[in-house]
């Protein structure tokens, strides 16, 4: 079997989802020959909240945008426990759009919350069920293995074998990497944000759109100004829709204005206790899963990468709370070290970053993070290369020679730029080339090729 294919997570349902006298059951899963315990059971504060919110997960992981179509199949969000919130998260089908609820402790009423992440499945008659919660309806929770409901269960035992699969993984951790140079942009009530979303996400033309802001409210524009938040195919943000008239607030959030054609953009719902994340990529043809911004990371990272991320799980298993400073502080890595642990666990899906508390936060999937390469083809070809001789410091950089052909490798700014095609096309805003990588890991390493 191969190494890919190790990476792909079997997951086993023992009985349907489902809505019992306003009850709500998830049937969670957990990977084979992993301890299974349920990490929370209890109400919800706010029940049409946390159903509109499952309700838009379900809908953002059956969609593909790119064919403008909808399944009921792949409806499976990530839950994970952290001792004192739940998260839910899903990927698009096209893997262009991410979006995640947070349920704080103040949403869970008095019931404790353990640790732990495993699938829950959002069945079609559940999906439905959850179409008719009211307000005023009881709804309470309970996610794992051993489901507690306050109503007798009328449903048969279903075995339900659900593949995580690897695009899942690599898409939660760029979408980790993207969000962490996100700040605020802009903050408007709920009942104005109705009007800019309907502004932003009408289909004519797919052209990017930049929302600026502009005294109370905001204006929009066809070019990035500083302070612009980007709106690329907003069509895509339909999925907020049914959301909107239970938050009492919506925050645009978007990295520095670069200059680029289009950039990912973050919005946050506020529901007072809770929380709805939504992250867009920059084109419906641009899932997160293809962007490589951790490559960066991962190349520069020592020789015992691996080891170092096993150890930093370990620590992650008591603080679920991480950033790199803290990271260093525990450890006593230097920030390049940290950094590189940090991505391969990112890589993993062991890591995730809340825009809106500026956190990072443990989310402990069962995937070991010796399995880096082979979830990114472009650092496994970057390996290659800096072992193969194909890596040689110059005056001006690095000459990478792949094949028949020999590109440079240059400084630019902080970072790296490269002389082939596929830099030429992108200009570093899917992450780096294979050339740029293998320089990388030559410069951190001290090796010389030839």
């Amino acid at each position: 079997m191969s190494a890919t294919a190790q990476a792909v997570d079997t997951r086993i349902y023992r009985h349907a989802s489902g809505l019992f006298d306003g009850n709500l059951t998830l049937a969670a899963s957990a990977p084979d020959q992993v301890d299974e315990r349920t990490f929370y059971a209890g109400f919800v504060r706010t029940p049409r909240v946390v159903a509109g919110g499952l309700l838009a997960l379900a809908d953002i992981a059956g969609a593909d945008f790119r064919q403008n179509r909808s399944t009921t199949r792949g409806r499976d969000p990530v839950v994970t426990g952290d001792g004192e919130r739940l998260r839910f998260e899903a990927l698009s089908t096209c893997g262009g759009l991410y979006g995640r609820l947070d349920l704080t402790a103040a949403e869970l009423s008095d019931a404790a919350v353990g640790r732990g992440t495993t699938n829950v499945d959002i069945n079609p008659p559940l999906y439905e069920s959850l179409t008719r919660v009211g307000g005023a309806d009881p709804l309470r929770m309970s996610v794992g293995e051993d489901e507690l409901a306050v109503s007798t269960l009328d449903g048969k035992v279903v075995e339900k074998r659900v593949p995580l699969p690897a695009r899942w993984l690599r898409g939660l951790a760029e979408v980790a990497v993207h969000t962490l140079p996100m700040d605020p942009r802009l903050e408007i009530p709920a009942g104005p944000a109705v009007a800019l979303l309907a502004e932003v996400s009408a289909r004519s033309g797919r052209q990017a759109r930049w929302v600026v802001p502009a005294g109370s409210g905001w204006r929009s524009t066809t070019r990035p100004v500083s302070g612009a938040v980007c709106v690329a195919d907003g069509f895509r943000l339909a999925v907020l829709r049914p959301l909107l008239p239970l938050a009492q607030a919506v925050t645009l959030y978007a990295p520095p204005v670069s200059g680029a054609p289009a950039q990912v953009s973050g919005w946050v719902l506020d529901f007072g206790t809770a929380r709805f994340t939504l992250l867009l990529s920059t084109a419906v043809t641009h899932g997160f899963a293809g962007d490589g911004q951790l490559l960066a990371d991962l190349g520069s990272g020592s020789a015992d990468a691996d080891a170092d991320a096993d150890a930093l799980n370990a620590l992650l298993t008591i603080d679920p709370v991480i950033d790199r400073a803290s990271v260093a502080a525990h450890t006593g890595w230097d920030a390049a070290r940290a950094a590189s642990a940090l991505a391969a666990l990112a890589t993993a899906g062991q890591v995730g970053y809340d825009v809106a508390e500026a956190s990072s936060f443990h989310r402990p999937l069962p995937y070991r993070a010796d399995l880096v390469a082979a979830l990114h083809p472009r650092l496994a070809a970057a390996r290659l290369l800096s072992t193969a001789g194909g890596v040689v410091p110059t005056a001006a950089g690095f000459a990478v020679t792949s094949g028949e052909s020999t590109y440079l490798v240059h400084r630019r700014g902080d970072g790296y730029a490269c002389t082939c095609a596929w830099w030429a096309e992108h200009q570093g805003r899917r992450g780096p080339c294979k050339h740029v990588v293998a320089a990388i890991i030559i410069g951190q390493t001290g090796q010389r090729g030839g």
